[in-house]
């Protein structure tokens, strides 16, 4: 087998009978200290490979998952991927998409987020956590919580729950839901700005909103979470899933919770 590296991509080329891990992980680390938003692996010139071979994407996964970044592989030939498809834990896990067009599209769109880990003691004015959800609209959390960031002097994050389906890895490519994710953000950070608060945003993968949301504020240490809405402005299911959130946070959550509904004016 013939790794070549080039930008964020390593490219691997003839046979992969074993499990070669071991030898692409030194150019796979090297490539993350200048894209530590992740890397792509291109199969295109693989003509084989084993189960054992297979291995390799597996323990490429759990390594850099572990190091808290990302791995996709594209180009992927049929008579590889048939393959794959029968290794347990690859079939699941592995991340794939059809280009490295779309896989980089993939790694930006993770970029352009932070991930926090912070201790909420060395901030003492605490960390007020926005929730944001797909296809329910909750800017307006974002403009009660620059307020209360505002007054409060506290440290300010966004956070979009990008919920993942169960049928496919966790880190999949899901290019129209994280473009989505980009605009519901964007949309959030401008009223921030009209309060001349910084705010740091977020896209974090979830299996379910709410353990999602439980899980976004253990992880950024929180005290206080915010959800809010334009009332007039959604469907009947929104209701229901925005209901569901700040139930389950009203029950739940282990800090403050304020939950805000703007109602039309007039």
């Amino acid at each position: 087998m013939i790794i070549e590296t080039h930008g964020d991509v390593v490219k691997l080329s003839g046979t992969l009978h074993k499990n070669q891990w071991l030898t692409i992980r030194a150019a796979a680390g090297m490539l993350l200290n200048e894209h530590p938003q992740g890397i792509i692996v291109d199969c295109s010139q693989l003509q084989d490979v084993s189960e054992e071979g297979a291995k390799t994407f597996l323990e490429a996964m759990r390594d850099i998952e572990a190091a808290k970044t990302r791995i996709i592989v594209v180009n992927l030939p049929d008579k590889v991927l048939r393959v794959l498809k029968t290794v347990p834990g690859v079939r699941s896990q592995l991340p794939i998409a059809s280009t490295v067009e779309e896989a980089r599209n993939s790694l930006q769109i993770h970029k352009s987020s932070g991930t926090f880990a912070t201790n909420v003691a060395s901030n003492r004015a605490g960390v007020i956590l926005v929730l944001m959800l797909a296809d329910v609209d909750l800017s307006y959390g974002a403009d009660l919580a620059a307020r209360l960031a505002r007054v409060g002097r506290a440290d300010l994050r966004i956070v979009y729950l990008l919920e993942v389906t169960r049928t496919l890895p966790l880190n999949a490519p899901l290019i129209e839901l994280e473009k989505a994710a980009q605009e519901s953000l964007a949309k959030a950070t401008q009223y921030t700005r009209q309060y001349h608060v910084n705010a740091s945003v977020h896209v974090e993968r979830v299996r379910d909103a709410v353990d999602g949301a439980l899980g976004a504020i253990r992880l950024h240490g929180a005290t206080q979470v915010v959800i809010g809405t334009a009332s007039h402005s959604m469907e009947h299911d929104d209701h229901d899933r925005f209901d569901q959130l700040t139930d389950a946070l009203l029950h739940r959550a282990p800090c403050a919770v304020i939950v805000g509904r703007l109602r039309p004016t007039g």
